[in-house]
């Protein structure tokens, strides 16, 4: 059997500079293109690991469908190197300069609150083949906070070792680290700090103040103003710039809810059958394909957002609305006119609710005159890479065919964006929305308005139907919120009659709702509810204490994720794992109870998001200084910018690895990568996880940091004049450690 370290230099590696880091003045990292020999006796630990960063580019820029390979080399040494100690090392002459920031520190990039009571950073290394660097013996050691203006000690404490790395059925360890914290939560003066502990060395340095949650919830809400459709990205709003896009939209002839489409979904009662009624799957595409040719009405519909490798507009990105609108009315002090640099900026109203607004501005253009709203607008076919920018797409969209859910969905979305206009002063918006609203209802809760219709897909006659009723929770939260807005009891009425039904939903499928769906029940009391608003309450109190109770002591790193041993400790994929989505109960929580446990967990769930994990990174692009740097994102594969666009938040962890990442990086080492630094990325051959979706990733990241605003303020101008980088692959994020 060959030894891994024969298996690495058999690798196909990419040819790149030769780069170490320190991580200790005894370890240090080597990236390189080939394994350095080392002298016998010149180190006591060897480890190494091969790490892909992305897909190759030709010198004209093709992708293409081979990985670019960096191999780590890790080298524990038996005698530390002193300051400016050079050492030549199979060929390879290594300097240790303290001054250089050492990786080994783990920690929030962008800056702890000034408000937050629980601060920590966090010591870990693995070394990849050779395993967790040894750090338990520094257990009790000092740590110092040191002010980057004069390098004077501002605060002191000792380093505490973190619980044990858990190891998944007693085999695969989740971080691949021996951990310690470095709790500094009883210092809060605001100002530029850097850790430093004797014989290890300094961190990057990071703010202490209210700044640092304002650049946050910018990076983040910009994402979705760089995934708008319709209207083109320019100066002075942003430097990543790309022209309008899809101005129209077809009336189409296809069923809106995705999930029909899928044999296993809906059951007897909905979806698709054949001739002889039997439940059946059919691809969306297919079906849009077959009624291309059709002629509806063309109706012009800028508005929308896009995920990652598609240029559709889904019914789920209802759900960006909501929560945007939402927050706005959880904390409307913390959101203020010009905010986030938008084109709508200066218009008397927060730029978070004109972001929201943006995501009802194409569905309230294809409103029928009865009300009824279509919600997903697709075409025949996914756009690929080196298809261009998304103007360049000429694919005709065409706009689903309006059910009743679908309209409610609309109604509950137009109605809480109504509320939040309306609290906010915008009132002549908030009337548009609650005219248009008030009409959905009436088309939704009219049972003559099921959708159902016959197709002819690849000659032969289906048939689809839509469920017979209203969804449970869509039903409470549109009704609740009307009733709010107008005191009519026609939408009170529905509820209180399906009382049984509607509290089953919090039992049966609230998981697949957001946090905040109900939180309007919470905002604004009706005596008539409160048996609702009790039963979200305590769905929502459930959750968060469970969050609360994992975060503290599942993993040596404060996260959000379910213990090693829960039932859905596998179902990562597609964003669920990520700290701010998850976070957003625990700001319902707070919100709910004010309880002070539930807001520092929201914190430190940020402070995760922002680099205090084991991979050491920033979740989202642009943020922090180590971030990602490439990922599946169509239209920075086309605009000729140096640097993929800010504010993106690809899926990262998937749990299992990607098979694309199995065959052509880790083969049968793949079982030996740490769950959590198991964010492999090629691009469009690891979808799961190098994708993302404005609703899943970018919205609750937004939502939960603008929740933690401590003081509102107008953009820095750094922020706002932000020049992209020359080339990704120069980003520290690129060829960051495994």
């Amino acid at each position: 059997m060959k030894n891994l370290f024969q298996l690495l230099l058999l690798l196909p590696l990419a040819l790149s500079a030769l780069e170490y880091v320190f991580l200790t003045p005894q370890a240090v990292v080597i990236k390189n293109v080939q394994p350095l020999v080392t002298a016998s006796g010149t180190c006591i630990q060897q480890g190494f690991w091969k790490k892909e960063n992305a897909l190759l580019r030709d010198k004209q820029g093709k992708i293409l469908r081979k990985p670019d390979i960096t191999l780590f080399q890790y080298l524990v040494f038996a005698k530390p190197f002193s300051a400016g100690e050079k050492r030549v090392i199979g060929g390879v002459t290594l300097c240790y300069d303290p001054a250089v920031p050492s990786a080994l520190f783990k920690l929030n990039q962008v800056g702890s609150g000034s408000k937050q009571k629980r601060k920590y950073a966090y010591l870990g290394a693995w070394l990849g083949s050779a395993g967790p660097l040894p750090l338990r013996h520094l257990a009790g050691k000092e740590f110092e906070l040191r002010r980057v203006s004069d390098n004077s000690c501002v605060y002191k404490n000792t380093l505490r070792l973190r619980r044990e790395d858990p190891l998944y059925q007693g085999k695969i360890p989740f971080t691949g680290e021996e951990v310690l914290e470095l709790d500094y939560s009883r210092f809060a003066t605001p100002g530029r700090y850097y850790f430093y502990v004797d014989g290890i060395g300094r961190s990057m340095a990071f703010v202490i103040g209210s700044r640092a949650l304002n650049e946050a919830f910018y990076i983040h809400a910009r994402g979705l103003y760089h995934k708008r459709c319709g209207i083109a990205k320019t100066q002075p709003f942003t430097a990543w710039e790309s022209p309008a896009c899809h101005p129209t939209v077809i009336r189409g002839r296809f069923p809106g809810n995705d999930a029909h489409y899928r044999k296993g979904s809906g059951g007897r009662e909905a979806g698709f059958f054949d001739i002889k009624d039997n439940r059946i799957e059919v691809k969306h595409f297919d079906l849009i394909k077959e009624y291309r040719r059709y002629n509806g009405e063309r109706l012009t519909s800028p508005g929308g957002w896009h995920d990652a490798a598609d240029y559709d507009r889904r019914p789920g990105h209802l759900r960006i609305v909501s929560d945007l609108a939402a927050v706005f009315l959880m904390k409307p002090g913390n959101f203020i006119d010009g905010s986030l640099n938008i084109p709508e900026s200066g218009n008397g109203i927060p730029d978070v609710l004109d972001e929201a607004a943006w995501g009802l501005k194409h569905l309230l253009a294809v409103q029928q005159a009865d009300g009824a709203v279509g919600t997903w607008f697709e075409t025949f076919s996914h756009p690929g890479p080196g298809e261009g920018l998304p103007d360049q797409d000429d694919r005709p969209y065409y706009v689903s065919l309006p059910s009743r859910n679908s309209t409610l969905e609309y109604a509950a979305a137009a109605g809480i964006l109504a509320l939040a206009l309306k609290k906010s002063g915008a009132a002549a918006e908030a009337e548009k929305y609650l005219i248009s609203a008030r009409k959905a209802w009436d088309f939704a809760l009219d049972p003559r308005n099921r959708l159902v219709a016959w197709f002819r897909l690849k000659n032969k006659m289906i048939s689809y139907r839509e469920e017979p009723f209203t969804e449970g929770v869509t039903l409470l939260k549109a009704g609740s919120v009307l009733y709010m807005l107008t005191g009519k009891r026609k939408y009170l009425t529905p509820l209180l009659e399906e009382q049984k039904r509607l509290l089953d939903a919090f039992h049966r499928n609230f998981w697949k709702q957001s946090a905040l769906s109900l939180m309007a029940l919470e905002l604004f009391p009706v005596k008539e509810l409160e048996t609702f608003r009790q039963a979200y309450r305590k769905v929502i109190l459930r959750t968060a204490d469970q969050m609360l109770a994992d975060q503290e002591n599942a993993y040596p790193y404060r996260t959000l994720w379910h213990a090693d041993n829960a039932g859905w400790i596998h179902a990562m994929a597609w964003g669920n794992h990520h700290p701010l989505r998850r976070a957003m109960t625990l700001i319902a929580a707070h919100r709910i109870t004010g309880k002070e446990a539930y807001l520092q967990g929201a914190y430190l769930a940020n402070d995760y998001h922002n680099g205090a994990n084991p991979l050491g990174r920033s979740m989202t692009s642009g943020l922090g200084k180590i971030y990602p740097a490439v990922f599946l994102d169509l239209v920075s594969y086309a605009d000729g910018i140096g640097e993929f666009v800010p504010g993106i938040t690809p899926y990262g962890n998937t749990f299992g690895l990607d098979r694309n990442a199995v065959r052509m990086v880790y083969k049968k080492h793949a079982d030996k990568l740490p769950v959590f630094r198991r964010c492999v990325n090629l691009e469009f051959l690891s979808v799961p996880s190098s994708e993302y979706s404005v609703w899943e990733t970018i919205s609750p990241a937004a939502v939960t940091s603008g929740y933690l605003i401590e003081k509102p303020a107008l953009p820095a101008a750094e922020w706002k004049n932000r020049k992209p980088a020359e080339d990704f692959r120069q980003l520290p994020g690129y060829r960051a450690l495994p």
